[in-house]
């Protein structure tokens, strides 16, 4: 008789917790129709397909492996995963296993239904983005905030016409208000986010959070209108879909994106208003000023080797001597050094980059990147233990406080209602602290993505090909690249050659595939001779 596992999912808290047990009885009369003998039953209870983090699964992709049954039964194969990259990675740990996948919906699958369902299903994951953000929408062209709440603001409890809650009324709260509006007077007269920060702790001022105030919270982000200088509410213009939302293929953590102009929605919310229009402009202006002045000039690098070039010979710095062209600065000003010869800048940049991106594509480089990769996986599993340790702690409370909840009830407490929608309440955080919880302990065996070394060489070749330019992107590439090189000594050789030793770090473009810093790499040397290529490895 062959042995089946059977595997239950449902998405949301919205959705019935029935809905699990409804899949798995289905599921059981067809095992018994076709003579299974059901040796397993695996289920993740709202838990979104999207998500690596699945308890069930990890056990069910582990026991597999040990042979502990022949088939997989589930409802549909969206119930297995929505993710395309998933989909197939599960299918081909079980097909590796010997396990078959049999659907409800589909009968025995194979590799077309992989691809054509998992498309369906990353489809079905955009189209419903899709309806939220049009309720969103829609909630914003009424006059409500469908986002969290911002500092300045407290929630209004109103109940509609139809005797449910209006979601998404605010209104001034008039302490915090006075906060912002002294902050934007303190900045219009000099001071900066730091220092506003500095007076409020002194005072005991509570944070947008609670705690102490930092700098970030009060300069923000222009780009995103976010902190209390660069956010439109104050202003009474409440800004609508300023940033999106999109998932790391990695990691599946959700990472925030600036969306253009023509995606934003700005609409006027006159009672929100906190600070008059001429002061949210002064306020704008001056910050652009600041962005623009001397100091914050003087502190970009104007080139990709600015202040990073040495003398080979005598130690000193190598600048600009002639238009495009970077000699040593103690032969030029004090005679004390005999490297009179010049390169060109942009020869030399090349050659840098060159050399650069053949080491950080090397078979070491590679490796590293590879061995800090799984370091991380370990250090986030350790990460999440403790977070799961925490989740324990309060759910033991809470079953402590069910508990005194009950006998009350059982001892004819005379708040019996109020009783009743506490023990309800502590009864549903109890619930999705144990779904935290089993998500916390799972280890995400359908996360480790043998794409990340892909991933890590597309990232250094961008970095070379995208260091030219005035755009911000363009700055953030050089900056980027400026953290991996330490040094370079250029020393010159015969016949207007030039020795160039570059020192830098693997481990700050390493941080670009596994986000985390992985040491540094010996100094390498690179030599480029003018009117040659980049040098190739090893030298």
């Amino acid at each position: 008789m062959r042995r089946c596992a059977i595997y239950a999912r449902f998405s949301t808290d919205k959705q019935s917790a029935t809905s699990a047990e409804d899949q798995v009885a289905a599921c059981t009369l067809r095992a018994e129709r076709e003579g299974w003998d059901v040796a397993a039953v695996y289920t993740d209870v709202a838990i979104s397909g999207a998500s690596n983090r699945r308890p069930g699964m990890t056990q069910m992709l582990q026991d597999a492996a040990s042979g502990s049954f022949d088939i997989v039964l589930a409802e549909a194969i969206d119930r297995i995963a929505r993710n395309q990259a998933d989909i197939a990675t599960i299918y081909q740990r079980l097909e590796f296993a010997g396990v078959e996948i049999v659907t409800l919906t589909e009968g025995a699958v194979n590799e077309l239904h992989i691809g054509l369902k998992g498309t369906m299903s990353a489809l079905f994951l955009k189209d419903l983005a899709d309806k939220i953000r049009r309720g969103q929408r829609g909630t914003v062209a009424r006059g409500r905030v469908p986002g969290g709440l911002t500092y300045g603001y407290e929630v209004v409890s109103r109940i509609g016409p139809d005797n449910q809650l209006v979601r998404g009324l605010r209104t001034v709260k008039a302490e915090e208000a006075a906060i912002v509006r002294r902050v934007y007077a303190e900045y219009l007269g000099g001071s900066s986010p730091k220092m506003i920060a500095h007076r409020l702790n002194i005072e005991g001022v509570p944070s947008p959070r609670g705690g102490e105030w930092r700098a970030s919270s009060i300069q923000g982000s222009r780009s995103r209108m976010l902190g209390l200088l660069y956010n439109p509410v104050y202003a009474g213009r409440y800004a609508y879909n300023r940033v999106r939302m999109v998932r790391d293929p990695d990691t599946r953590k959700r990472l925030s994106r600036v969306n253009g102009a023509t995606d934003l929605v700005m609409v006027d919310m006159p009672e929100l208003r906190i600070v008059d229009d001429a002061t949210w402009q002064a306020v704008q202006d001056e910050a652009e000023r600041r962005a623009a002045g001397p100091m914050n000039q003087q502190r970009r690098p104007k080139h990709l080797l600015s202040g990073l070039l040495a003398c080979g010979r005598c130690g000193g710095s190598m600048v600009m001597v002639r238009t495009a062209r970077i000699g040593c600065t103690r032969h030029r000003e004090a005679g004390t050094c005999d490297v009179s010869g010049s390169i060109r800048r942009d020869e030399l940049e090349t050659r840098v980059l060159g050399g650069i991106t053949e080491q950080l594509l090397s078979p070491d480089a590679i490796s590293l990147l590879v061995r800090s990769y799984h370091e991380d996986i370990e250090r986030r599993r350790e990460t999440d233990g403790a977070a799961g340790d925490a989740i324990e702690a309060r759910i033991r409370k809470l079953d402590a406080a069910i508990g005194r909840l009950v006998n009350a009830i059982a001892e004819g407490g005379a708040d019996f209602l109020d009783i009743r929608e506490a023990l309800a309440a502590r009864k549903i955080e109890r619930d999705q602290l144990d779904r935290q919880l089993r998500e916390a302990r799972a280890v995400p065996i359908i996360a480790l993505n043998p794409r990340i070394v892909e991933a890590y060489r597309a990232r250094v070749r961008k970095l070379a090909a995208n260091v030219h330019g005035t755009t911000a992107e363009n700055r953030e590439v050089m900056e980027q690249l400026r953290s991996i090189i330490e040094r370079v000594t250029l020393t010159p050789r015969n016949a207007g050659a030039w020795e160039i030793e570059v020192h830098s770090s693997l481990g700050a473009v390493v941080d670009m595939g596994v986000s985390r810093a992985a040491g540094a790499t010996p100094v390498k040397k690179l030599v480029a001779e003018e009117g040659l290529e980049p040098p190739t490895p090893g030298l």
